[in-house]
This record gives structure tokens, sequence and C-alpha cells, in this order.
């Protein structure tokens, strides 16, 4: 059996724009509705206690997602846990992207 690991990427989709989609997986791809559509990706901790999805590094599939499409998507409601595009999270959670030099709060 393959290990699931906590990963994401940003795809853009018809009607929303772009969407960050959360999950765990073996390979980025797995996440992708449309492949072509993706604009990049990473990986994620996550902290009950805070509600908090810290976001970093890169997909090796897709290549890094860029801190402004990150932003947009928080900004914008757009941050899913399945492909399918249904139920957004972004209200309940908060997120922080680390730079590896400094920590940056999303929302």
């Amino acid at each position: 059996m393959e290990d699931l690991f906590p990963k994401f990427i940003i795809e853009t989709d018809d009607e929303l724009g772009d969407c960050l989609i959360i999950g765990k997986c073996t390979y980025h791809r797995e996440l992708a509705i449309i492949k072509e559509n993706v604009k990049g990706g990473g990986w994620y901790k996550y902290n009950n206690e805070t509600n908090t999805f810290t976001l970093y590094g890169e997909s090796e599939d897709f290549g890094p997602a860029e801190i402004e499409d990150i932003q947009n998507v928080i900004n914008n409601d757009n941050v899913y846990t399945n492909p399918y595009l249904s139920h957004p999270i972004t209200k309940k959670h908060k997120f922080i992207y680390d730079a590896y030099s400094e920590k940056i709060k999303l929302n």
C-alpha cells in the first residue's frame, strides 16, 4: 500500500477561478481534475488545536505555488478539501505560509 502525504495544489476552475485543493495523497497529480490547469502546489501541516494550515514546499509534479496565488485563493474563499470544489473551508481555518525564513499569516 502506498503512503499518503498532506499535499495541496492550486488549480484553475472555469467557474470559480483559482482554487486551492488540500488532501492526502501519494502524488500531487491525484488532487487534480485537469492537470493542465494546475499552477503549482506544495505540502501542508495541520494544527488541530488552532485550526491552522501551514503551507510550504513545492510539488514534484507541478512545481511551487506562488505566494500571491495562495493569498488570492484564501482571500476569495476558494480553499477546498476535495477536487470537486464543494464546501470551502477558508472561514473555519487559519492559513500560514512558511517561507522558511519567515512565516506569513494569510488570513
